[in-house]
């Protein structure tokens, strides 16, 4: 070891000598190139006193010059000169000094990079993954993660409930329970509410001689609807309600709610209704009576279901229930007018058949009515109805008609009518006025936009090629602004109820999560609390525009992009632009490892998209332990690994980028993993017998920090 500062002395004296001869030899060569190039003489010797070279150069420079570069770097016995030499003049990269000291000086001025071979990087760990492994019982896991799975609960469970959850017994019959928002009892209601329309227009007009056909009709309606509303009896029993934010899918709960509730209305009509029908059975078994009281007892009976519109208090809310499935704003607003204009013609059914009734009553009576002076007295029911329900709508807004009430009883009538109507025409126009106001609202800042743009180009004296382009972009922007609605731009969801808001994301994000190569239905068996653990806390959605750049290579990555839409994926590693297909995840190793983008990924368009956040996902994994967590990180060492090849042999395993494995190769990774974790109850029992330590040798454990 003393002798080791001498060589290295005498190294460095031997390559300053050498660095200086093959200097001097490089302006002689130099010189030559010259001279042959430019055909010039030679320098005098008087120059070369002043330089002190001389011209041709001596016969051992010209050997030297000739000499392979491995030659002239063998003749330093030093390794530190000759390592420097080869970092700087590979070997086999130029052979004549000129070009290799060209080279380096070229590179010294530009400051450019020498040429490298690629070194692939290793890939660590998150903490998450390489801490020790966590084994927690599913009972640690939060409760209102628990509360959010749909399988039974019984009522002594838990103390208090979460807005949003659905309550169920742990036995068989709640298998059946109907959800008041399903799509099957959603039918039902609608069944329901054409049967009360049925009602509400056909109960009055009974009271009137329709003929034998139209009451033919009428009487096998009545039995249809009958029997629709004894189903419906039972179905009442087996629907939950909403309690305050709580679905109530106990059969009990639901069935005492039921009997204080509509039961008894219920059941006092169905037998108002049986009674009718045993009435006229009887009567009509028996010789008919066609006289004038005998009809008017059939008449009474018949009014009688007037009972039946009891039930439009509940039609209401059958048309809530109905109007909630409305997704589009304009359609709901223009469905409320419709609604309105309803209820105006109702109204306007209701008197014109009363307003005939009292007619048809005083002309039995002697009386001359308004039938009688319109000579209407002896037409069909049909024209008699129309020309009532025509003076009725005259009543409740501006129009004119030939119809006049003639006795007492008709004009206190009509008095009575234009005092209803007044209030009635006036709510209505009202509520026109507020929906349309409404509609304008949601396109308030549209106009106000639009405005302003047409006002600018007014005044700059725009072409009208140009002002129509504009004008398409602007409507467009109004499109794509609504296209793009997220979840962060309604402050209200963040409100919801902690289960509420994890229901949403589910339905939301599960969908999405499924369309990952490793993640099988299998996996999501083994722990649903923690999946929608997942889809709650580390999934997000952003937007892109035309050109947005969504990444950029060389950048720190920290979360997935799931393509929403048509994105373009370039990179340094791959030739040419790839489109990305819809469902595609990018980035995917961020879950497991810190990782640096490897290509730049751009948006074609408006484009929805997914992200999670790799950090999230690991920590939320790795605070609930248990077997997907195991099952997940196996996953993710496995990966690292095939990526970490990919690195080192890209000319045979393919480049590493963002693009996510292969389909086939990433579900194989998952098989391969399900494997493993398949072991682990075999290394348990041989550390049950053996002891721990041959339980630990009968399998590798995975790497604390890198891989």
């Amino acid at each position: 070891m003393a002798e080791r500062p001498e060589r290295l002395k005498g190294g460095a004296a031997r390559y300053e000598a050498f660095l200086s001869e093959q200097l001097q030899q490089l302006k002689t060569a130099l010189v030559s190139h010259y001279v042959c190039e430019a055909d010039e003489p030679a320098p005098s010797p008087a120059n070369d006193a002043k330089t002190g070279v001389g011209w041709p150069p001596p016969k051992e420079d010209s050997e030297m010059l000739s000499k392979p570069t491995e030659e002239l770097l063998s003749i330093l016995d030093e390794d530190q000169p000759i390592k420097f030499l080869q970092d700087v003049f590979p070997a086999g990269h130029i052979a004549d000094p000129v070009e290799r000291w060209g080279e380096f000086y070229t590179a010294l001025v530009e400051r450019g990079p020498r040429p490298t071979r690629a070194v692939a990087q290793e890939l660590t760990l998150l903490s998450s993954w390489a801490a020790k492994l966590k084994v927690r019982s599913s009972a640690s896991r939060s409760r209102q993660f628990a509360t959010t799975i749909a399988g039974p609960q019984t009522p002594s469970s838990r103390n208090s409930h979460f807005l949003g959850e659905q309550l169920k017994d742990s036995w068989g019959i709640s298998k059946c329970m109907l959800e008041p928002h399903g799509n099957l009892r959603m039918a039902w209601n609608f069944l329901g509410l054409l049967a009360i329309c049925w009602d509400l227009i056909f109960i009055p007009l009974q009271m009137f001689d329709m003929g034998a056909t139209m009451q033919g009709i009428l009487d096998v309606m009545a039995y249809v609807i009958f029997v629709y509303w004894i189903l419906d009896v039972p179905a009442s029993f087996i629907t939950g309600y909403d309690s305050g934010g709580i679905l109530e899918m106990r059969v009990k709960v639901v069935a005492r709610n039921y009997a204080k509730g509509w039961l008894v209305p219920d059941l006092g009509v169905l037998s108002l209704d049986i009674v009718i029908f045993i009435v006229f059975g009887v009567s009509s078994s028996s010789e008919g009576d066609e006289s004038l009281p005998s009809l008017r007892i059939a008449r009474a009976l018949r009014l009688m279901r007037f009972a039946r519109l009891l039930r439009l208090h509940k039609m209401w809310h059958l048309v809530d229930d109905l109007l909630d499935r409305v997704k589009t704003d304009s359609f709901l607003l223009t469905i409320k007018i419709v609604r309105s204009l309803a209820v105006v013609l109702a109204i306007n059914h209701y008197v014109s058949c009363a307003f005939l009734s009292l007619a048809l009553l005083l002309v039995d009576d002697g009386a001359t009515t308004w039938l009688i002076l319109a000579d209407l007295d002896q037409v069909p029911f049909t024209t008699q109805y129309l020309s009532a329900l025509h003076w009725s709508l005259t009543q409740f807004m501006p129009a004119t008609n030939n119809i006049a009430p003639n006795t007492a009883p008709e004009r206190v009538f009509a008095i009575f009518v234009v005092l209803i109507g007044l209030a009635v025409f006036s709510s209505f126009i009202s509520g026109v006025t507020n929906t349309v106001n409404q509609l304008r609202q949601m396109h308030v800042d549209h106009f106000k936009t639009e405005t302003r743009v047409k006002s600018f180009l007014t005044q700059k004296s725009i072409s009208v090629d140009v002002w129509c382009r504009v004008q398409r972009f602007v409507r467009l922007q109004v499109v794509l602004a609504k296209k793009s609605l997220k979840e962060a731009d309604i402050p209200l969801l963040k409100d919801l109820p902690l289960s509420l808001r994890v229901k949403l994301h589910h339905e939301i994000y599960m969908p999405v999560l499924l369309t990952a190569g490793w993640l099988t239905e299998e996996m999501v068996e083994l722990d649903e609390q923690l999946v929608l653990k997942l889809c709650d806390k580390v999934f997000s959605e952003k937007v892109a525009t035309a050109l947005h750049e969504i990444f950029l290579e060389g950048a720190e990555c920290s979360e997935v992009v799931i393509a929403g839409g048509p994105l373009r994926y370039d990179s340094s590693k791959l030739h040419g632009k790839q489109d990305v297909p819809q469902e595609t995840w990018l980035c995917e190793l961020c879950l497991w490892a810190h990782w640096e983008y490897r290509g730049n990924l751009q948006a074609d368009g408006v484009v929805h998209y997914m992200v999670i956040n790799g950090e999230g996902f690991a920590s939320t994994m790795a605070h609930a332990g248990g077997a997907l967590y195991h099952r997940m990180r196996t996953i993710g060492l496995l990966y690292v690994a095939t990526a970490e090849a990919h690195d080192e042999h890209p000319e045979s395993e393919g480049p590493l980028t963002d693009l996510a494995l292969p389909k086939q190769q990433a579900q194989e990774l998952s098989i391969r993993a399900r494997q493993f974790s398949d072991l682990q109850p075999a290394r348990k029992r041989l550390g049950s017998i053996f002891g721990p330590s041959v339980a630990s040798r009968s399998g590798p454990s995975p790497p604390q920090q890198r891989t």
